[in-house]
Order: structure tokens, then sequence, then C-alpha cells
């Protein structure tokens, strides 16, 4: 913010008219050097004076974060969304929000971020959660089931050091067979499983900052469920070739676009 201009007192000279007596004269000018006397034996300066030029500037501002996402510009007629540690990012359409939300049951890091990203209809379109600590439970030899990739594509993340048995992160498109085709999308950086099945498909990506693991799509993990156990967020299918049809219709399209522009912020240091 620009600073006031500083106000100087005026000067009255010999050379300007006055309508005063001289003597009066004489004491105003008796009155401006005692003035000037004191303001050079280092009393405060006036309130009106700015600081010095080797002073500080007393502008406060915040420290910036340890990690912030690359500056970026979103496509015409979307926009930027950014949570506020600055630790990812994504577009969405202008029309669309992005709403925090409670997470569902699982274990998360203290400092988790879950938020929801909906239509302007207020379908849910897909869910981003950070600080994924929930840990997979064991499969049984009986119990996996085939599994089929109708859709893949590298993502511009990159893959943690020091991740075990990890690919290079993805938006995936997978279904998994019950007593229907179950789907789901999301960021993952493992693969299903060994020949082709497996009992759950986790859509998690362990992010490189402090973000720990990701998960953005409709489901963390994709698992076949019993009737009993299915309700409205279960997607199915009867064949393998109505799941396709839908992730490469025009209505999907646009989720996936949003899914695959998820940026992390790299870790300082």
């Amino acid at each position: 913010m620009a600073r006031p201009p500083t106000r100087h007192r005026p000067i009255y000279t010999d050379g300007m008219t006055s309508a005063k007596p001289l003597r009066c004269r004489a004491l105003a000018v008796l009155a401006a050097a005692l003035l000037l006397a004191g303001c050079s034996g280092g009393g405060e300066a006036p309130p009106d004076a700015g600081p010095s030029a080797g002073a500080p500037s007393a502008v406060a501002t915040s420290s910036a974060p340890e990690a912030t996402t690359p500056p970026r510009e979103a496509r015409e007629g979307w926009k930027v969304f950014t949570d506020p540690h600055r630790l990812l990012s994504f577009e969405l359409p202008a029309d669309w929000v992005v709403q925090p939300i409670e997470p569902g049951p699982g274990v998360y890091a203290a400092d988790a971020v879950h938020y929801a990203v909906r239509t302007p209809a207020g379908t849910t379109a897909a869910e981003l959660h950070s600080g994924i600590q929930t840990e997979e439970p064991p499969c049984p030899a009986t119990d996996p089931t085939p599994y089929y990739v109708l859709g893949s594509e590298p993502l511009n993340i990159p893959a943690a050091p020091g991740a075990v048995d990890a690919i290079e992160p993805r938006l995936v498109m997978r279904i998994i067979q019950g007593f229907r085709f179950f789907s789901s999308y999301g960021i993952t950086d493992s693969v299903g499983g060994a020949d082709g099945v497996a009992c759950a498909l986790t859509n998690t990506v362990l992010a490189d900052n402090a973000l720990g693991r990701v998960s953005f799509g409709d489901l963390e993990v994709l698992v076949p469920k019993a009737p009993a156990n299915t309700g409205p967020q279960n997607v199915t299918f009867g064949t393998i070739g109505e799941a396709q049809a839908y992730f490469d219709s025009p209505q999907f399209a646009v989720t996936r676009q949003v899914i695959a522009s998820l940026q992390f912020a790299p870790q300082a240091g």
C-alpha cells in the first residue's frame, strides 16, 4: 500500500511579506531556530516522517509454506483449485464446486484433507482424500476374482521415492467381477493383482510431499460385494461392454479430465 506523502511545515523567510510587526517576525524566527536545534539533537522524528533508508519495512508478511504448487493457469471455461497448504491443485469446470467433507470409515492423518468435487446439479463426481493410513485387509487365496482395466493414462505426478512395488502414477478405470461388474475410477500407483485376478483394487498414490497417500476418484478401494451389501453408491454393470460404454461417454469425459489434471507440489529441499 502506498504511504501517504510527507507533509512539510512551511518555512517563512524574510523575503515573504507579512502584516505582523517586526517584533512578531523576530519572535517567529527565534522559535523556528529553537525548533531546528531541538530536531538536530536526536529527538523523536515528527509523526509523519517516513522510515530511514536503512530501516526494515514494517509491512507484516506471512511465512511461505515449505512446498507450494507451481503457478498454473486453467484452460478456458475452467478454474484451478488449490488446497490451503498449496500442496496439490487440479482443474475443474467454472460452474463446478469443491466442498470440504467428512471422510467415511478409515484411518487418516490428523492433517489430512477431504474434498468433494460436485457438478452444478450437486452430483459428486470425485472425492479427494489425503493422509490415508488404512491398511488393506488380507486376501484369502480362494477369494480373488477377475478384474479388467477399461482405461488408463499417465498422470503429471512423480512417483514417490522409496515406494515399494509401485508403478508410475496413473488414472485408471477398472471393473471387478462379482454377482455383477463393480466399477471404479481413480488414481493409483499399484497393479491390481497377478494373473488378472484380485480381491481388491486400490485407488491411491503415495505423494512425494506432506500429503502422504492420496486418493482422487470415486472409491479408495474397489471390492466386489454381495447383493445385500450394495447400495446406490455402488456403480455396477451387467456386462463389460456396458461399463466400457460408460467410461467412453461424454458424460464421464469431464470427470476424467478433472482427475487427470491433479498435480502435487514437490517436497521442499
